[in-house]
């Protein structure tokens, strides 16, 4: 399978979709952005933009993607129907890769799942995406667990860099694996270079295994600054953001993901389960005070 160069991109603008774009770019690929009607979006000159109705109907989908080589997807996995409908109309395209809206723990795992019973809805979308290989639809699932430096710019992961405190979990010895935004962004590149060793399957890889207590020294090493502690259960962040979402309420979400990154629970670290392909995507681990030092100085 030659390489494929034209790529578009649903959710180019976020968090993980900008790194991507910027990566993808700088790696010489043809990258289309596709945008609802009301988006104000803004992208490099370089990038082309197709634009859809908000309800993204199929017959705009086919023909944003013909042409295409790849479809990135990176809308939320809320509705299964929705991400099914796109990769329905990859396919009927002829797009010949697709990568769906994983991009953190391990939905293959069973045991992950009941930790965080909202990734279910990632592991339809891609069991889904099987159904299509037989079109001619390939398909790559990235699992890189927590975006690390995200994680601590944003305090998702329970630091504070701005105040220097930090909410630990339980005894904050539960190790969970991370990746930057960037090393991200450059698995997808790498993935659509080595089309067929990625086609149908799961990719694993993470620049850090560590646990809270160990990023909290390597934060007061690198801030110079003594951190202020509180804990907290991940038994109880799970139940209330499951409590919340039960309900309607997407802010418990931030909840029952961190609970379950710090649960201890063994499936967690998928490095351990299911070993990591950052030999064949080109990504290296980094050490923890090292990447930590990033952060911290911008």
């Amino acid at each position: 399978m030659a390489p494929l160069k034209n790529v578009i991109i649903i959710g180019a603008s976020g968090n993980v979709g900008n790194p991507i774009v910027n990566a993808l770019l700088k790696a010489g690929f043809n990258v289309t952005a596709l945008t609802r009607k009301s988006s104000s979006a803004k992208f490099p000159s370089e990038v082309k933009v197709e634009t859809v109705d908000d309800d993204y109907p199929s017959g705009q989908l086919v023909a944003a993607f013909k042409g295409q080589d790849a479809v990135i997807n990176l809308l939320p996995p809320i509705s299964v129907e929705q991400h099914n409908s796109i990769a329905d109309a990859a396919a009927e395209a002829g797009v010949k890769r697709f990568i769906p809206s994983e991009f953190g723990g391990d939905t293959s795992n069973p045991k992950v799942l009941e930790l965080v019973p909202m990734f279910a809805s990632k592991s339809a979308i891609t069991e889904y995406l099987k159904t299509k290989e037989s079109s001619g639809l390939t398909w790559t699932a990235v699992i890189n667990g927590a975006f690390f430096d995200w994680g601590l710019y944003t305090s998702f992961l329970g630091f504070d860099l701005k105040t220097h405190t930090a909410t630990i979990y339980d005894n904050g010895d539960a190790a969970f694996n991370g990746t930057k935004l960037s090393d991200i962004a450059q698995s997808v590149v790498s993935i659509l270079s080595k089309p067929e060793e990625t086609a149908n399957k799961f990719v694993f890889i993470q620049n850090i295994k560590a646990n809270q207590n160990q990023i909290l020294e390597a934060l007061e090493k690198s801030t110079g600054k003594s951190w202020t502690v509180t804990k907290r259960s991940a038994t109880e962040a799970r139940q209330i953001g499951g409590e919340k979402l039960s309900k309607g309420d997407m802010s418990g979400i931030p909840d029952m993901i961190v609970g379950g990154l710090y649960s201890g629970e063994p499936a967690v670290d998928y490095a351990a389960t299911r070993g990591l392909d950052n030999d064949l995507l080109g990504l290296k681990e980094i050490p923890l005070q090292e990447l930590v030092d990033e952060v911290v100085k911008g």
